[in-house]
């Protein structure tokens, strides 16, 4: 327990008068005698109920396991039950914890308790609940509690929590034999009985009790609504894919109707071929005359080759016979480059 609280708790009346020189039998006859609401503080000062003061002075005796263990199982005061049940959550190891908290579960006896404004009902399974789950209870942070799945694998806890609707359902913990002898028929009936159960705590007021109920009924409400949802969906489905099978079918009858028929002779191979290399060859002779025809108009392009620009031997040697006829100082040959000029020949 906190500091703050345990000083709040001994500067408390009840401590002081009622707590003091106590020993294990006392704390009991106390807690059966006096007990009649568990809770942690209240009011504006943040009173300790005794319940907490009860719960510290045993923390302080530390009585035996055999005592605390007398303590859970008490039948006649349920709040000697809670107070055992407190302690052993705060001081016991967590494979003790499960196995002597757990069986707590099949105790639905109503236990008042103190919030810190106003009060409220509760049953023991709920209280135990709380113990095994949450971090605080009462306004006292307790001792972390690993999960049951690790203390199952760790070998600490032989198997899964026995429930106490598994004589309902008699599937779960079953042996291979029995569950093959079970039929759905069995296993909707327990389901039934278990939804009954629930509906007579939920009129008795246990809280749990409603809230499983409301989420079964959630449940149930939102498979019913996704089961309608699919076969809608499916159906639509298959109406879209059979009116698309019959457009296509006749979509291809009116193309088969429309089209003409149309005779093709082929010729063979053969045929074929001469056919493409006259094809080809009157190709080229016309690509020549259209070549032809655009140098007669814009001429050619190109230089001219050498083989235009290079003289034979004989047009050199006739050049050359040319030539020795004149002579270059002569006034005849003169005469004739002036000539060509267009020149007036010499005097």
């Amino acid at each position: 327990i906190e500091y703050i609280t345990r000083q709040r708790i001994y500067d408390s009346q009840y401590w002081k008068e009622e707590c003091f020189g106590l020993n294990a039998a006392d704390v009991t006859e106390k807690a059966a005698i006096h007990l009649q609401a568990i809770g942690g503080s209240y009011g504006g000062n943040s009173k300790p109920t005794r319940f907490l003061c009860l719960i510290l002075k045993m923390l302080q005796i530390q009585p035996d396991e055999g005592i605390v263990d007398e303590l859970i199982n008490n039948a006649d005061f349920k709040y000697v039950t809670a107070l055992g049940a407190f302690y052993l959550r705060l001081t016991g190891r967590p494979a003790e914890i499960y196995e002597k908290l757990e069986p707590l579960y099949n105790d639905y006896r109503k236990l008042k308790f103190r919030n810190p404004a106003d009060w409220k009902l509760m049953y023991m399974d709920e209280l135990i609940d709380q113990l095994l789950k949450d971090n605080r209870v009462c306004g006292i942070a307790l001792p972390r509690l690993p999960k049951r799945e690790m203390l199952e694998e760790a070998g600490y806890l032989d198997g899964p929590r026995v429930s106490a609707v598994q004589s309902i359902i008699c599937t779960p913990g079953m042996e291979e034999q029995e569950i093959r002898n079970v039929t759905i028929e069995q296993c909707v009936a327990g389901g039934e009985k278990i939804k009954a159960l629930l509906e007579e705590m939920a009129d008795d007021g246990n809280t749990a009790a409603t809230e499983a109920l409301q989420r079964r009924r959630k449940i149930s409400s939102n498979e019913s609504k996704e089961d309608s949802q699919s076969k809608i969906a499916k159906k639509r489905k298959n109406s879209a894919e059979v009116n698309f099978i019959d457009e296509d079918k006749d979509e291809r009858c009116d193309k088969h109707e429309n089209t003409p028929s149309i005779n093709i002779n082929i010729p063979p191979l053969q045929n074929r071929n001469d056919e493409s290399r006259h094809g080809q060859g009157i190709q080229y002779s016309n690509r020549k005359k259209e070549k032809k025809s655009k140098e007669k108009k814009y001429g050619s392009l190109f230089k001219s080759s050498q083989s235009s620009s290079v003289k034979t031997r004989h047009d050199v040697e006739a050049d050359k016979s040319n030539k020795g006829d004149l002579d270059v100082n002569s006034d005849e040959y003169w005469n004739e480059q002036r000539a060509k000029l267009g020149l007036k020949p010499l005097k």
